[in-house]
């Protein structure tokens, strides 16, 4: 049966030859290029023409830019057809994964052969077998979270792996602020297998401390394989830890109060300031929502705060920050980036820098309220003499002062 096979095989292989039967005896290798599995490539000899079992012995001759013993080990130097211990195959196996290095296998024809099809066969040394990758960059908590990684091929689309794959998870103690078995913990593991066939898997971390304090808020980790790995676009993920409360900020807010609208800033700068009819207006069908597992703040405004809130943001935590109100009362905020925001606050002019800062907070004892302050813009519409007489702050936010900031209550939808 193996005798069968072999000549069928043959004869594709022949394809090239002359058409004409021929009693010579000829060789090839099956194809152009090798059986690859995993970090092993086989190479195959066919033959043709040859009947009987003596021993026949066919060299082969390795070039490329791959180095024997240090890229690659090989499981002989020639095929055997017929003997006591016939050799069919060579099998090269990859010492170093994702070189870009290459490997070719010529055979030497004996004098009265035939060269078949395939007389050269030749790779480039296997990749690595998969790239791991954080599935973000870029991770809130407020109590428990799951961290997601996936298999990916080099070019970034997910792969399904061949085999299981051993994974874990280190926290990075330079870059983290938060302290491992004080701040935060591993639920169960810090090592996680993704299975042959599978191209994803997550471990889970927990909080320890409900109020977590500014620089003590940090996690980051890294993830680590063997060597037949790689790592893939996202190499580590940062997380900042949130006081529990804010896992109530998930979901959809409609308005409820314009505190500072154009009265109150009038009443403020007592006539200081002009185009106050420019400044935005109260609309009940003003709105936003909030999506803390994505981490996204996606504002649906039909007022002038349109003009600010440009599109669809991630969100970031950034520090706790207290305001003075300017009634002899303060707020405790705690702040959030946004990466996608007008800072010129205006219809007509649009801010090269779109990060943004704003600041939230809930009301006592009633997480279905919500207090938002906008306190990072430079105004290019309404009331400019706040610019030109230099009231705004040198640093982010620099508008988080009395008669400057916005001042917007929104309740649960």
């Amino acid at each position: 049966m193996k005798r069968i096979i072999y000549i069928l095989i043959a004869a594709a292989a022949f394809a090239a030859c002359d058409e004409e039967l021929t009693l010579d005896p000829a060789i090839s290798f099956f194809s152009s290029r090798p059986e690859i599995v995993e970090d092993k490539a086989i190479f195959r000899l066919a033959y043709a023409n040859i009947t009987d079992s003596t021993e026949r012995v066919f060299p082969v001759i390795f070039e490329g830019t791959a180095e024997k013993g240090i890229d690659y080990l090989v499981s002989g130097d020639r095929f055997i057809f017929g003997g006591e211990n016939p050799v069919d195959s060579i099998v090269v196996t990859a010492l170093k994964l994702g070189t870009d290095k290459t490997l070719n296998l010529s055979v030497e024809v004996p004098e009265g052969y035939v060269a078949g099809k395939y007389i050269t066969s030749g790779f480039t040394l296997p990749d690595k077998l998969a790239y791991f990758s954080f599935a973000k960059d870029y991770l809130m908590m407020t109590d428990s979270l799951e961290i997601s990684f996936t298999a990916n091929d080099r070019s970034g689309k997910r792969l399904n792996l061949t085999s299981d794959a051993e994974v874990s998870l280190t926290v990075n103690k330079e870059k983290s602020t938060a302290e491992e078995g004080v701040d935060f913990a591993f639920s169960d593991s810090t090592r996680f297998i993704i299975a042959g066939g599978q191209n994803i898997g997550s471990l889970e971390i927990r909080s320890l401390n409900p109020n977590p304090k500014d620089g003590k808020d940090k996690i980051v980790l890294n993830i680590n394989f063997n060597e037949k790995y790689s790592i893939g676009e996202t190499a580590e993920v940062e997380i900042s830890l949130l006081d529990t409360v804010w896992r109530h900020l998930d979901g959809s807010w409609n308005i409820d109060t314009l505190v500072t609208d154009s009265l109150y800033m009038d009443r403020y700068w007592n006539g200081v300031c002009t185009a106050m009819d420019k400044l935005p207006k109260y609309n009940e069908r003003d709105k936003f929502t909030v999506n803390m597992k994505e981490l996204f703040l996606s504002p649906s405004f039909r007022s002038g705060f349109d003009d600010y809130f440009s599109s669809t943001s991630d969100l970031r935590k950034g520090t706790a920050l207290t305001i003075d109100l300017g009634d002899g009362t303060s707020a405790d905020l705690q702040t959030f980036w946004l990466d996608d925001t007008n800072r010129y606050f205006s219809p007509d002019q649009k801010s090269e820098d779109k990060e943004s800062l704003i600041g939230l907070r809930f009301f006592p004892d009633n997480t279905d309220s919500l207090d938002m302050y906008i306190i990072d813009y430079t105004s290019k519409s309404f009331m400019p003499e706040l610019e030109s007489t230099g009231k705004y702050a040198p640093e982010k936010p620099v508008a988080a002062s009395p008669g400057l900031f916005f001042n917007l209550t929104f309740t649960r939808q």
